[in-house]
């Protein structure tokens, strides 16, 4: 094989490697992202739960009372 092949052959690999680091990255950075996203949803659901089961007690305490009250 002649040297500017081979010098060409790693240029392309040096080039491969690089892209491939950056798309590691890339996963990574997006990983956390999706981490962070998945607790925001699990405690907005929490909030929901809580709301609504306060909700269902006020109305329960709104429906015992007597009428004359």
């Amino acid at each position: 094989m002649s040297d500017n092949k081979v010098v060409e052959l790693e240029e392309k690999i040096s080039y491969l490697q690089n892209m491939l680091d950056e798309l590691n990255m890339v996963i990574f950075r997006q990983g956390e992202k999706i981490e962070k996203l998945n607790n925001q949803i699990k405690e907005t659901n929490e909030k929901l739960i809580n709301q609504s089961q306060s909700q269902s007690e006020q109305s329960e305490e709104v429906i015992d009372k007597p009428p004359h009250y």
